[in-house]
């Protein structure tokens, strides 16, 4: 069956290889689905670390905050 999404060349280590297959196997799924969701967690987990440090360096400036008052919300 065609697919639409892009194909990506990957080479390996055959211990991963390995490691791929028995982890597909326990999921009964294939080698390829394992790989693109292990992919799309690690590039989550990228961009969580990214925003993660953008946020401890705004929190850490010397930025003035508006202090909370009811009459901001007049």
């Amino acid at each position: 069956m065609p697919t639409l999404n892009p194909r990506i060349n990957v080479t390996v280590t055959p211990e991963i290889v390995n490691t791929l297959n028995m982890m597909a196997k326990q999921k009964s799924t294939s080698l390829s689905r394992v790989t693109a969701d292990l992919i799309a967690q690690a590039v989550e987990d990228h961009e969580d670390m990214y925003f993660s440090k953008v946020a401890d360096e705004a929190y850490l400036s010397n930025q003035k905050w508006v202090e909370d008052s009811d009459d901001i919300w007049k």
